[in-house]
């Protein structure tokens, strides 16, 4: 018994060191990363897609106002025309032009039977009566006449041309094809005046409205365009499940947009100047959010409310101040008070 005593009392002797050493010692310091917290303009933004369509209010159909059969055609589906451009050629059908020559006959013999009844009138061997029924006879016969007229009856036939610069957005004809009075041949949409249609969450259109500008950036590249939405829908697209928001795009701007192209679309729903950190610096649990701040080598918790976030950054609000240093790598390590290594002073 005697010599277990003095066994643990010599391992006693030797802990005794170590242990003194050991409370003596400085408290572990977590390496962290820092920034201040800065006054910074931020930007909301909410991105969307969609796509570049012709102008609804700038589409033009072209029609036919009599029968025939489309003898050329000089466009295809998708191609730009300048103004004055041949369409294509529409010969006139042989009823109509059977039409216009009865109608022409009509007029003549109208004409015979007007001026008999004045000779007879001025004899006296017909009434006014007559003479008013012989000059509505010739009325009606010369408006029938242009009648057809207007509708190019008259002609062998026609060569349709753009009214403007358009695309040709749909065709609907191929030569050889017989057409009828009101017939659409074509599609054209302006060249310098498209839309671009886009999709917006159902939650998110409380928040959009007219006016909002928009960047605007073609998803497979190209330049970015400055806009504004011009109209919000008010109901569910059913070929999307979105609801669409228009911008209006013309002159310039729309001189390079492809109908059918895809578009990505920023829309800026608010500008603030706040007080803002790196995101990476805010945590949360069930408290809340919050950010460490050092002070003295110190890690010090501070709850904070945050806000809008843009470029990496995110606007908070609490117990901070412009300039205070905040950890923005390292902080999962850390609890409130604990003493801490700032990365760039390790460095050194």
């Amino acid at each position: 018994m005697n010599c277990t005593l003095r066994r643990l009392a010599a391992l006693a002797a030797c802990l005794l060191p170590l242990t003194a050493a050991a409370a003596g010692a400085p408290a572990p310091r977590v390496l962290v990363t820092t920034a201040p917290a800065m006054l910074r303009t931020l930007n909301e933004d909410i991105t969307v897609y969609g796509k570049v369509e012709p102008d609804p209010e700038r589409l033009r159909a072209l029609t036919t106002l009599r029968p025939g059969e489309i003898t050329r055609l000089w466009v295809g589906l998708g191609q730009r025309v300048a103004a004055g451009q041949r369409l294509l050629e529409i010969a006139t059908a042989p009823q109509a032009r059977m039409a216009y020559a009865q109608a022409q006959g009509k007029v003549a013999s109208a004409r015979i039977q007007l001026q008999q009844n004045e000779d007879l009138f001025r004899q006296q061997l017909s009434t006014r009566g007559d003479l008013a029924n012989a000059r509505q006879a010739l009325a009606n016969a010369e408006a029938e006449l242009k009648a057809l007229a207007r509708q190019g009856a008259g002609r062998s036939s026609d060569v349709l041309r753009a009214p403007e610069a358009a695309v040709v957005t749909q065709l609907d004809v191929a030569p050889g094809a017989q057409v009828q009075a009101g017939q659409p041949l074509l599609m054209l949409g302006a060249q310098r005046h498209v839309w671009v249609r886009l999709g917006l969450e159902p939650e998110e259109v409380a928040r959009v409205h007219a006016g909002m500008p928009v960047r605007l950036q073609p998803v497979f590249g190209g330049a970015a365009i400055d806009a504004r939405i011009a109209q919000v829908h008010a109901v569910v697209n059913p070929a999307t499940h979105l609801v669409d928001a228009v911008v209006r795009l013309e002159g310039d701007a729309a001189s390079g947009m492809v109908p059918g192209n895809w578009m990505r679309g920023a829309i800026r729903l608010q500008t603030r100047r706040t007080l803002a950190v790196p995101r990476s610096a805010v945590l949360g649990d069930r408290a809340g959010s919050y950010v460490f701040v050092i002070a003295g080598n110190r890690a010090r918790r501070v709850a904070v409310h945050t806000g809008i976030e843009s470029d990496g950054m995110i606007a908070v609000s609490g117990q901070l101040a412009a300039g205070d240093a905040v950890v923005t790598a390292g902080n999962y390590e850390l609890g409130d008070g604990m003493a801490v290594r700032i990365a760039a002073e390790a460095a050194r």
